[in-house]
């Protein structure tokens, strides 16, 4: 059956309907430039409300590893492809993409010029699209009959007995499943607790370090959050990933602004400013820190994007407060960024060696 994908500005696309065929939703429409790790991708909760487009013309000939999801469900509104693999051929594959996204209520279109569209948006700029069954005549009607989604925050977790190791709590506003992994690898006691978990409530499970993670939507739209970083970082050592990097920059006074059409890939090369080094990041964001506005703030910035020159790393001098624009946990794309994760594990050391 006929899909019809229609952007905001009323430029269209037609082609074929792939998973749930019937499903009709919105979203903003970003692309992907991962020539692998689709599923990944999908399953980041960071691109809630979101249709993904990817750039590579053939996807889903791996299949589906239930072992490398980042969340139970899908994050994504909606898959955007050029052609859809009709076969999947891995050793770890358990089923087929198709029947993924049919069994996970995913809609998707297939079948249109995927490079077409992402030309469009990278000079026109992010925007909102349908994804219907019939062609659109009224935008903001149709829009309006389609609702967006919202993540459900889990309940607090039982706190664990102590042990030696180091327990990291992460507060969760869209974690990606690899970010716990990374720090358990490392010999990490790790405890993910709700976003808005209160001081005290935190307190009560003893870490020894705080990590906000990566999560979806505007970072402007979590204010009630930013007196709890404050006082968090005042007791804690405190890291922040992509969402979370964003949410430390408005705790201590700087601005966020919207990029033309956001950093979604495993290509994005990150340049250190203390040495000069350049590593290759795997990155999904559509918000930045202004670099104007650090000046006015105590942060000082570590990384930048070579691209486009953002700020991609801040660090808080004479403070244990460290974040990164990037994903250091891949999953998908290269694992050189993951010495933040070993950074931030060094400081918590030097910082209990300090309060001893």
């Amino acid at each position: 059956m006929n899909k019809y994908l229609t952007l905001a500005d009323g430029t269209q696309w037609i082609g074929t309907a792939i998973g749930d065929c019937q499903l009709e939703t919105s979203g903003q429409v970003v692309f992907n430039t991962g020539m692998t790790g689709y599923q990944e991708t999908l399953t980041d909760p960071s691109y809630l409300n979101q249709m993904i487009a990817f750039t590579y013309p053939l996807i889903g000939n791996y299949g589906i590893d239930p072992t490398v999801a980042q969340a139970p469900t899908v994050g994504a509104q909606a898959i955007i492809v050029h052609e859809l693999a009709t076969f999947e051929d891995h050793y770890t594959s358990r089923q087929s993409l198709a029947n993924f996204l049919t069994t996970h209520h995913v809609a998707g279109i297939e079948g249109i010029d995927t490079r077409d569209l992402t030309i469009h948006i990278r000079q026109t700029g992010t925007q909102m699209a349908i994804l219907s069954n019939q062609p659109v005549s009224d935008f903001n009607a149709k829009l309006a009959t389609l609702p967006a989604h919202h993540l459900n925050a889990a309940p607090l977790p039982a706190v664990p007995a102590s042990n030696t190791k180091p327990r990291i709590a992460i507060l969760n506003f869209g974690e990606k499943a690899a970010i716990t992994a990374e720090l358990q690898e490392r010999g990490c006691d790790v405890v993910v607790l709700p976003a808005m978990t209160s001081l005290k409530a935190i307190a009560a499970y003893h870490p020894d370090g705080i990590l906000l993670s990566n999560g979806p939507g505007d970072p402007t739209d979590y204010a009630a959050c930013l007196p709890t970083i404050r006082q968090l970082a005042h007791q804690y050592p405190l890291a922040g990933i992509c969402l979370g990097h964003q949410l430390i920059a408005l705790a201590y006074g700087a601005q966020t602004y919207q990029l033309p059409f956001g950093h979604h890939g495993m290509n994005h090369p990150v340049q250190a400013c203390v040495d000069g080094s350049v590593m290759m990041t795997s990155q999904n964001h559509d918000y930045a820190v202004d670099p104007a506005s650090i000046k006015a703030t105590p942060l000082m910035v570590t990384h930048t994007e070579l691209n486009d020159g953002s700020i991609e790393g801040l660090r808080l001098p004479h403070q244990a407060v460290m974040s990164v624009q990037f994903h250091p946990e891949a999953h998908p794309g290269p694992k050189e960024a993951g010495q933040f994760f070993d950074n931030f594990l060094l400081t918590i050391q030097k910082e209990a060696v300090v309060n001893a």
